[in-house]
């Protein structure tokens, strides 16, 4: 194990790991189960488990390591040795590389020979799927869209026509792309649907989670950047320029044509009105409703969001409004027996 981790051993060399668990559903009275690896990479978790020490083994930083009897002692960044240690037990299902006689491709589309296209899977006309990506079953790939090379497409996933995913995106189930935009003209006693003729581009390495939507843009694309993630039930309005390395947190929701910089984080239950620009770096806080342009760099948070600071004063001074208003009545009374 040490070996496969790149981390150094410390106590018994041939100690038999069945698996990871994690501590912090042990309450601190328990002892740690036996050929079971857990990990501890502060004096705070080590604090909340005093009997760490006891039976298992850890998986922690060489500042730490002392004070176990059996350790593996990661070698740089523990989180990453972390991760290695997670991908050792993941026990996805593999699937054989072809199209399973239960799925249903039309001639026309392409796929490649390494690519996988499980029963029930719907490829249409003109489709393509990249090498060694999966399609699920009862995903739907529409007419002429592209899927990149290892990308996942999980169960009743739809891809609306002529949109693009890019190479190792993971699109979780239930996820729509390409539905069209929420967009209406109104006339006296009349109701239009504006055409949605545009489509939705996703770059390489974007996750996004389990029942989001993402709308097809009016005539040209709603785009989401390289490395974004996103969590359960997100929605992105049509015409949205979503940036790189973002986090969008569940359910939260952008209005049409909303633009977020590289870098911005997105907490959950956070609702952005049409048409604004969240800054590269900024930071919206949950339960946050955000009806204006923020600016980089900058936490907000509160209905409206403000920067943060501000909203603490606000906060503050609220905490302080009952009191106010009772003094206020006092001097009110005071005043009126004065002058009567």
């Amino acid at each position: 194990m040490g070996r496969l981790l790149g981390a150094e051993v410390k106590g018994e060399g041939s100690y038999e790991i069945a698996g990871p668990r994690d501590i912090e559903r042990l309450s601190p009275e328990q002892a740690l189960e036996d050929h079971r690896v857990y990990f501890i990479e502060s004096k705070a978790v080590l604090k909340r488990h005093p009997l760490a020490a006891r039976n298992g083994a850890i998986l922690t930083t060489a500042e730490l390591a002392g004070e176990f009897p059996r350790a593996l002692i990661a070698a740089g960044d523990a989180r990453l040795a972390l991760i290695k240690l997670l991908s050792l037990f993941d026990a996805k299902p593999k699937h054989a590389a072809g199209v399973h006689a239960g799925a249903h491709v039309d001639k026309t589309a392409s796929i490649d020979p390494t690519a996988s296209v499980l029963p029930g899977a719907v490829v249409r006309e003109g489709a393509k799927i990249g090498a060694r990506s999966v399609i699920h079953p009862g995903a739907v790939i529409e007419e002429r869209a592209v899927i990149g090379d290892d990308a996942v497409i999980r169960a009743n996933v739809v891809i609306g026509y002529d949109c693009v995913i890019g190479k190792r995106c993971l699109i979780h189930g239930g996820t729509v792309i390409g539905a069209d935009g929420f967009g209406f003209y109104d006339r006296p006693g009349e109701r239009h649907k504006i055409p949605h003729i545009g489509n939705v581009v996703i770059s390489d390495d974007v996750e996004l989670g389990a029942s989001n939507t993402v709308d097809r843009a009016t005539i040209e694309s709603t785009t989401i950047g390289q490395f974004t993630k996103t969590d359960d039930q997100v929605h992105i309005g049509h015409n949205c320029r979503v940036g790189k390395w973002i986090y969008i947190v569940g359910n939260s929701a952008l209005g049409g044509s909303v633009t977020v910089g590289d870098g911005a984080m997105i907490s959950g239950m956070v609702i952005i009105k049409d048409h604004l620009f969240i800054a590269p770096g900024s930071i919206v806080m949950g339960f946050s409703a955000v009806a204006q342009d923020t600016e980089p760099k900058q936490a907000y948070f509160g209905v409206p969001a403000r920067p943060a600071r501000e909203m603490h004063k606000m906060n503050a001074a609220l905490a302080k409004l009952p009191e106010l208003m009772t003094r206020v009545r006092d001097l009110e009374a005071k005043l009126t027996e004065k002058t009567s």
